[in-house]
């Protein structure tokens, strides 16, 4: 590892998620791809390429969180054992420009996509309200699943897809997991768990994004602000991935949580655009996590800092997007450091997992905890308490 330059800045890297795929899908090029269905260069029909012995197919079930959708669909279109087979949602419009993108059939029945022999690996991306029943429907099935985030709305569903997953014995992914799989991401947890900052004490997260969009190019953010259908608004959107990220770096389970939630921006929201949250951890570790949607859109910004006993870990996606160490890393002072290398998404992991190349990093139960926690923080800000996990 070497220090940056003194005066000079890397190039900044990637931004969250949503923000990378709403300034590339709205008004880029990958978006006229989309909208006019073009097909990738070399890329034959689901039916005409079909699905050989040693290609998993995989069918994306709802593009209600079409950031998620999208993503996963050219993680497919990008790996020689992947095949997407089919896309499914009420629109059809709409799955038939993300199907013929990627070469896939469309189809507005979940099912007719789910019940294909061909297809091992489904994403369940419809809204929260919808998606648990279909998870189990395809546990039943036989399916290896990955799921939109939250999970479900309540505990009480929650369950019922732990419990269908364990009798099927599928696997599971909970995309609100998806961040112990970013590269960055995996380097700390290793200095963490190499003691190179001591004992961790606290975990630190912000993140200021906008408002969801319901579809690139849309002016409403569709099913993100209806309660009937999301457990939570600006805090739960992306806070859910930072609980995991804290439970994962401190290998502890969050005890007690305090908090509040406001409408700081937009005071008609039937829901919050911001949150900030204290978890205390069994290990007596603690996390605050703050996380809004007031932030104009493409000018977010994320950052975090995991600070132990003997130093710190700042990793930095703002405008400048650092990451920086300061401990047992052979170097007096801080440290900048370059992006670790991509070793692979999601997708990737969850073909390997089904081949049993490599062992699962999480299941259903990881999707449980988080909700449970996110529920819990609801709890502490409406009633002005701390909650007990």
């Amino acid at each position: 590892m070497r220090s940056a330059p003194p005066g000079r800045h890397r190039d900044a890297p990637a931004q969250p998620c949503r923000q990378r795929l709403e300034r590339r899908y709205n008004g880029g090029r990958a978006q006229r791809h989309i909208r006019t269905g073009a097909m990738r260069p070399g890329m034959s029909s689901a039916t005409e390429q079909g699905t050989t012995m040693n290609r998993l197919g995989v069918a994306i079930l709802g593009l209600d969180h079409w950031y998620a959708a999208f993503h996963l669909a050219e993680q497919v279109g990008d790996d020689a054992g992947l095949q997407l087979v089919a896309v499914a949602d009420d629109d059809s419009a709409r799955a038939e420009q993300v199907a013929r993108r990627y070469g896939a059939e469309a189809t507005t029945d979940y099912r007719a996509a789910l019940d294909r022999p061909e297809v091992q690996i489904v994403a369940v991306l419809y809204s929260s309200e919808r998606s648990g029943a279909i998870c189990r429907e395809a546990a039943a099935l036989g399916k290896h699943i990955l799921s939109v985030k939250p999970m479900a709305l309540d505990l009480r569903g929650a369950d019922e897809i732990v419990q269908a997953v364990a009798a099927a014995g599928v696997h599971f992914f909970p995309l609100d997991c998806l961040w112990r799989l970013n590269p960055d991401a995996r380097r700390i947890k290793a200095w963490v768990d190499e003691g190179r900052i001591g004992r961790p004490l606290r975990y630190t997260h912000t993140l200021n994004s906008s408002l969801p969009q319901s579809w690139p190019g849309a002016s409403d953010s569709g099913w993100w602000l209806d309660p009937a259908r999301v457990p939570g608004g600006g805090w739960l959107d992306h806070a859910i991935y930072a609980v995991d990220m804290a439970r994962w770096l401190f290998g502890a389970e969050p005890v007690s949580v305090s908090g509040t939630v406001a409408n700081m921006r937009y005071p008609d929201l039937k829901l919050e655009d911001y949150g900030a949250a204290v978890f205390t951890f069994a290990n007596g570790a603690v996390a605050l996590i703050e996380d809004t949607w007031t932030a104009d859109r493409g000018f977010g910004f994320q950052r975090s800092e995991v600070i132990g006993s003997a130093g710190t870990i700042c990793d930095d996606k703002g405008p400048w997007g650092r990451i920086a160490a300061r401990g047992a890393f052979g170097y007096d002072g801080w440290v900048g450091l370059e992006p670790a290398k991509d070793q692979g998404g999601v997708m990737a992991h969850m073909a390997a997992v089904v081949r049993g190349e490599s062992a699962p990093i999480v299941s259903a139960a990881d999707g449980r905890a988080n909700l449970a926690a996110c529920l819990a923080f609801y709890e502490a800000a409406r009633t002005g308490k701390t909650v007990k996990l």
